[in-house]
């Protein structure tokens, strides 16, 4: 299914930001990606984006994997949006009750010869809890699933618990605010993920983080390469101007006159 089509049909459900669904789904169509693992979907509006380019493309797979509650909790669930799309033949659906990690345990048991777990994925996304210990956790376990020159994916880059706390949510998958440290509150875990973890991990480069999309990705390039870095803003001139104003405002203390 063309781009434009897919996005007729998912118009206003979230939570995909518009340039983000674009990169995906040129991503997938451009690049050898069949196997994608999706780990989060909520009413699997990325999943029909990237079922589209799977079809476009006619081969992959797109393993989808989630919360057995929040199948409830989103309306229209993902099995409804991709049926709906007519996107969900290619699209499996995973419900666990206590969340991905299990699955991702499960898959690295299946996929286990011997003592080497064979890799099987192309592309993962994680959209999670956004939760340094759960998705820090996933992330080692992602790694053992995920082909050499793969991609991994990161939402909510800078997404905090207390960014959270300010549209009066006082907890996030299962997570209570309250229960939480000043500094578990206010960093953003996702970031500390990508930089502490991924971007220090021997076998990973070709960092690209979209500050406008808030998603980071890396490739599982297997070491021996020079790791880079790019950092990619979709704004206007004015608007950089005034992020540039600010940033030397605050190093340089300007004073009007």
């Amino acid at each position: 299914m063309k781009f434009d089509e897919v996005q007729k049909q998912v118009a206003g459900i979230p939570y995909i930001n518009p340039r983000n669904a674009e990169k995906l789904y040129d991503f997938i169509i451009d690049n050898n990606v069949k196997n994608v693992l999706e780990l989060g979907i909520a009413h699997g509006t990325a999943s029909c984006y990237i079922a589209a380019a799977l079809e476009e493309k006619l081969e992959g797979e797109l393993v989808c994997v989630d919360l057995l509650e929040a199948n409830e909790l989103f309306s229209p669930s993902a099995e409804e949006l991709l049926a709906r799309t007519k996107l969900l033949k290619n699209v499996k659906i995973v419900r666990e009750k206590t969340g991905y990690n299990w699955f991702l345990r499960n898959e690295i048991k299946a996929n286990t010869d011997g003592y080497t777990c064979l890799p099987k994925y192309d592309l993962c996304i994680i959209d999670g809890p956004k939760n340094w210990t759960i998705d820090g956790a996933a992330f080692f376990m992602v790694d053992k699933l995920l082909k050499k020159d793969g991609w991994i994916i990161f939402d909510d880059y800078a997404w905090s618990y207390a960014s959270a706390g300010k549209k009066g949510n006082d907890s996030t998958d299962g997570i209570t605010h309250r229960k939480l440290s000043e500094d578990e509150l206010n960093t953003p875990q996702i970031r500390e993920v990508f930089q502490l973890l991924v971007m220090q991990h021997p076998n990973y480069g070709n960092f690209k983080i979209h500050g406008e999309g808030d998603w980071a990705w890396a490739q599982k390039t297997g070491g021996g390469m020079e790791k880079t870095v790019n950092i990619e803003y979709n704004v206007t001139y004015n608007t950089l101007v005034a992020r540039a104003f600010a940033i030397l405002n605050k190093v340089f203390k300007f004073r009007r006159i």
